[in-house]
């Protein structure tokens, strides 16, 4: 019974480092697999496989950052996605870029489900066809913001630095920093101290 339950322990460990191992390597043909696709990503970043990419070559990961699974990033050749260092998003963010361009500062972290939207269908006038109809506009988020989760960000947003954004949020124009913002459409919900 003793060299049983010896050898189901180096089985049991065999397996846990097995584990490990693979998904180091997985981690590492991932990574691969975007930058063969033209994708850059700084020192320490990962990208989730399950992350649906259009025109890899127009995205930027910076240094330990995290885009995690089932992200969506659709830019054109026009466009553009760029991350900043120590950033991540959540699983399921939407990012619909088009032509635009779409810029998250240094130190973001987006929650899970958010959507940002630089191309959209808009009502220009009475009896318009929504699908005759767009607004477009780049998305810019600054450093140090939190975003929570299912918060939607409209064409031409742009987010200063140091700033919260309270989770079921829309939002469209500029926030200023050192504040938190919340709500549908997104208000000033309180000041931060700017030490």
């Amino acid at each position: 019974m003793g060299s049983g339950a010896g050898a189901l322990r180096f089985k049991k460990i065999s397996q846990f480092y097995a584990m490990g191992l693979m998904s180091a390597l997985r981690r590492v043909v991932h990574r691969s697999y975007f930058k063969l696709r033209g994708m850059k990503i700084g020192s320490g970043a990962a990208v989730h496989i399950s992350t649906d990419v259009h025109h890899p070559s127009r995205v930027a990961i910076g240094e330990n950052s995290t885009i995690y699974k089932h992200a969506s990033i659709y830019p054109t050749a026009k466009g553009s996605f760029r991350m900043g260092k120590r950033s991540h998003t959540a699983p399921y963010a939407y990012f619909l870029i088009a032509d635009n361009h779409l810029t998250l500062g240094d130190d973001v972290a987006i929650g899970p489900f958010c959507v940002f939207v630089c191309h959209s269908n808009a009502a220009r006038s009475k009896g318009a066809i929504f699908s005759q109809n767009y607004e477009d506009g780049d998305i810019r988020i600054g450093n140090n913001v939190f975003i929570g989760a299912h918060c939607t960000f409209l064409p031409g947003t742009v987010i200063e630095d140091h700033v919260v954004v309270a989770a079921q949020s829309v939002v469209k124009g500029r926030l200023e920093s050192h504040a938190i913002f919340g709500g549908a459409p997104a208000r000033l919900l309180k000041r931060l101290d700017r030490e």
